[in-house]
C-alpha cells in the first residue's frame, strides 16, 4: 500500500531550454501544476515567508512569444503575493501549435487584451 501511495505522489519533472527576457539561454525545471495540470516552471519558495509559490495562470505575449507564468504565495499579505516567471521556450513550433497560437491571439484581442 505504501508503494502505491508513493507512486501517486511522484511528479512529472524535466528540464527544458528556454530564453529569459534578457535574451539569456537558461535551463528550466518544469513540473505539472497540481491544480490545473499544466506544465509550468518550478520557481521555489517565497523568500519572505518560505511558503511554496502556487501557479495561478499562464499568459502568452503574442507579440514576443514569451510566456508569463503567474504565481502567488499564500503565506504573505495580498499586496506581496505575486511572482512571475517570464520565459520563451526554444523548441521548434509545429504548424498545429502555430494555428492554436493564432486562434488564442484572436480570442485574446477580441476580449480586450490585458
Amino acid at each position: 500500500m505504501i508503494l502505491l501511495e508513493e507512486t501517486k505522489k511522484k511528479k512529472t519533472e524535466f528540464k527544458l531550454t528556454a530564453i529569459d527576457r534578457y535574451n539569456k539561454v537558461i535551463d528550466v525545471l518544469v513540473h505539472e501544476c497540481q491544480d490545473c495540470r499544466e506544465l509550468v516552471p518550478k520557481v521555489g519558495d517565497c523568500p519572505n515567508c518560505g511558503t511554496a509559490y502556487t501557479h495561478k495562470k499562464t499568459v502568452e505575449d503574442f507579440k514576443t512569444g514569451f510566456l508569463h507564468y503567474i504565481y502567488e504565495c499564500s503565506g504573505c499579505p495580498a499586496e506581496k503575493r505575486k511572482a512571475q516567471k517570464v520565459i520563451k521556450f526554444t523548441e521548434v513550433v509545429d504548424e498545429s501549435r502555430l494555428n492554436v497560437r493564432k486562434n488564442l491571439a484572436d480570442d485574446f484581442l477580441k476580449s480586450g487584451g490585458y
